[in-house]
């Protein structure tokens, strides 16, 4: 207890209450003094009455398919305009032929999804100036309940006089208006496409123009194909000389995804570099729907939609070669983690079990051995096992997935970089003593994140546990994968470094460590610029207040707890609305968040992510995985370890404990249950608010558990033996 100094006023109570206030102000002041808008985005396209656009699109063309002998024309478009790699994924993991252009009239994704993979809806003609099938598409996007709105772009352009032209049967999709009929015409693609293409852009301010479609079940292989659309390609730009051009491959061509296609030339554009957009923020990477915002902003039409304008990213240093085997390397990269992230997550979770697994059994069959070599071997495989997902983020750094067995490279490579990292978390543990490995493994993973959010996210991308493009999910910032991780991996760094000073009754000071730690975890979860996560303040806040409170010993009350939601509902608040007050091309998903909210749209997106939620609790192979995690954790140890605590002299674990109490851990570590508490809120907190749902948490124990029975491993194997102790 601390005991004021004479004549000071103070009671302990009010000291408690300084020291929380303390903690608290430091956490709550992120919300005016760390909230700051991300960095604007490069405009794009500035409005250029004189120069039309012009939108030559196809499907199923890739990179892979590039090569300057046989596709002059797409291999000129890395040394003629701004290049980049499109992804298309629509409401299901390969998207349709109708799937791209029906992404660009909405503006967002979108699918026919009646059909699917390799039995997909031809696109037919417009003839008598309707798209065919558009009831279908509408029905589609209303039972989707993604907020669609088929002909939105359509609709956009006539309403602000903006005039259009379609030609081809994919380009009456992406131009039609809401009821199905083209505005401005439709034409379908004839022998003279030069000429065509000319007079459509003379006549008209957007001209859409569908090239065709490269499909691996179509009367041709796919090199002629490709061939094909090359020829067609080289066509319709030289009719558009003096436009802005955008050449984009919308779909896939099978069951199977992959990165697509993407250029962007005209005078507007100084040639040689690689696309962005607000909507990825990663060089060389647009989304499908992009197309939408870019044409919408090259006219000047004021129209919000989800993805935002294409602009281009400085590569000045690349040259043209270099630029297109950057692309091919990111496609392969993209193709190969894709089969090998549902192994590595398996892997991850079966060492957890079987770890789990070898701790109970040991518990109960090991009686009577001597237990430090045992307590040796269960230290150094758990922090083994919690090192595992920041090995898979660094293995990025080697371009592993260029060799010809990529699976096994990147498997010893992950096992070394996993060795290093246990070896140094135990070295540390000689110096630094019991909390030295949950501290480095839960500071380097800490660290890892916060650097590679903060510079742009680079490693997370394509990472065996990172962001994945073809998922087209999140291409920065915290996913819910690194969430995960990252909120753990800091609450238990607070832990390492509050529990010392705890230990000698520093609690205030323990308390605004507690509290900086937590200011800087939310800052770089939750600015726009940085993180850019709306649901993880909302948890990161509550588990970081309630922490920092009980470890300036004050008790948790219901009011308290109250206050501590309120703030948290203040902080997130506040990066949503800053983030909105930008122009809304420059909106993470933050502000679009806000958007929805003024629109009046906010149920349909709040029951489409109780959906996905509900979808991964019961029907995900990893939910099964983590299920039996949890199971193993909280009966398998969790029972034989509570009833030992209980006991005076370690029960039925007093071989390990030499006859000292299991509970007694909390006088060398007594932030663990403070700490456990916090996990618990930021996990369940987590789970309730975000899409992801039951996975958060499985994560979380899934690095959590290894690193606390690490260190209950390491306090037991230091006890002193009852020889010892009786000499």
């Amino acid at each position: 207890m601390t005991v004021p100094a004479p004549g000071s006023g103070r009671t302990p109570r009010a000291v408690r209450w300084r020291h929380a206030v303390t903690a608290l102000a430091l956490l709550l002041g992120l919300g005016a003094s760390q909230v700051t808008p991300a960095l604007a985005a490069v405009p794009a396209l500035s409005p250029a009455p004189d120069r039309p656009v012009v939108v030559l699109g196809m499907t199923g063309v890739r990179w892979t398919d590039v090569d300057p002998a046989t596709t002059p024309a797409l291999a000129s478009l890395a040394e003629r305009g701004a290049v980049g790699s499109a992804v298309v994924r629509s409401l299901r993991p390969a998207a349709c032929p109708v799937d791209g252009w029906l992404a660009v009239s909405a503006g967002t994704r979108a699918a026919d999804t009646a059909w699917a993979g390799t039995d997909c809806r031809p696109l037919t003609a417009a003839d008598d100036g309707t798209v065919p099938f558009w009831g279908d598409l509408v029905q589609a996007a209303d039972a989707a309940n993604f907020g669609a709105q088929p002909g939105k772009l359509g609709d956009a352009l006539a309403a602000a006089g903006v005039t259009s032209r379609a030609i081809g049967p994919g380009a009456a999709v992406a131009l039609a208006l809401p009821d199905g009929t083209v505005a401005g015409g439709y034409a379908a693609l004839g022998p003279d496409i030069t000429s065509q293409v000319a007079t459509a852009a003379d006549e008209s301010d957007v001209v859409a123009v569908d090239l065709g479609s490269v499909r691996t079940d179509g009367e041709t292989d796919r090199a002629t194909q490709v061939q094909e659309i090359d020829a067609r390609l080289a066509a319709a730009l030289a009719g558009a000389p003096t436009a802005d051009v955008v050449v984009v491959s919308l779909a896939d061509a099978g069951a199977r995804p992959h990165l697509q296609v993407a250029a962007l030339l005209g005078p507007g554009y100084a040639p040689g570099a690689l696309l962005e957009s607000a909507s990825t923020r990663q060089p060389g990477y647009v989304l499908a729907y992009d197309v939408t915002a870019t044409v919408l902003a090259a006219t000047g039409v004021d129209e919000a939609v989800t993805g935002s304008p294409l602009r281009v990213a400085e590569d000045a240093s690349a040259t043209p070669a270099e630029r297109f085997a950057a692309l091919q390397d990111d496609a392969r990269k993209s193709d190969v983690v894709r089969d090998l992230v549902p192994v590595y997550y398996v892997v991850f979770m079966l060492v957890n079990l079987v770890l789990y697994g070898v701790v109970s059994f040991g518990l109960t069959r090991w009686q009577g051995r001597e237990a430090r070599p045992a307590l040796t071997a269960v230290r150094t495989a758990a922090v083994a096992v919690s090192a595992l997902p920041a090995a898979s983020y660094l293995v990025n750094l080697v371009p592993w997935w260029r060799a010809s067995a990529p699976g096994v490279v990147v498997a010893l490579l992950v096992a070394a970089l996993t060795a290093a990292v246990t070896g140094a978390s135990l070295l540390a543990a000689r110096r630094w003593g019991l909390l030295a490995p949950l501290g480095v493994v839960a500071g380097a993973t800490a660290l890892l994140l916060a650097v590679d959010v903060a510079t742009g996210a680079r490693l997370q991308l394509a990472s065996l546990m990172g962001t994945q493009p073809l998922v087209a999910g999140r291409f920065y910032g915290f996913n819910n994968t690194a969430f995960a991780l990252f909120a753990t991996v800091t609450i238990l760094l607070a832990v390492a470094v509050a529990s010392p000073l705890v230990a000698r009754g520093r609690r205030r000071l323990a308390a605004m460590l507690v509290a900086l730690v937590g200011v800087v975890a939310v800052a770089l979860d939750g600015l726009p610029s940085i993180g850019a996560d709306f649901g993880g303040p909302p948890a990161l806040v509550p588990a970081f207040a309630v922490l920092a409170l009980m470890t300036a010993g004050i008790r948790l009350t219901w009011r308290r707890l109250l206050a501590v939601g309120a703030a948290a509902v203040v902080v997130v608040g506040g990066f949503a609305v800053v983030d909105w007050t930008r122009p809304p091309a420059a909106r993470t998903h933050l502000g679009a968040f806000v958007q929805t909210v003024l629109d009046g749209e906010v149920l349909p997106v709040i029951a489409r992510k109780a959906e996905q939620n509900l979808a991964n609790l019961v029907g995900s192979w990893f939910t099964v995985l983590a299920v039996a995690g949890l199971a193993a954790v909280f009966v398998a140890l969790g029972r034989p370890l509570r009833h030992a605590a209980r006991s005076a002299d370690g029960g039925s674990l007093r071989w390990l404990s030499a006859g000292t109490p299991l509970g007694a851990i909390v006088h060398a570590v007594p932030m663990l249950r403070p700490g456990l508490i916090a996990l618990a809120v930021a996990h369940g907190i987590a789970f309730l608010l975000n899409d992801s749902g039951i996975v958060i948490p499985a994560i979380g124990i899934a690095v959590a558990v290894p690193l606390l029975l690490a260190t209950y491993a390491g306090w037991l194997r230091d006890l002193p033996t009852a020889e010892s102790a009786a000499a």
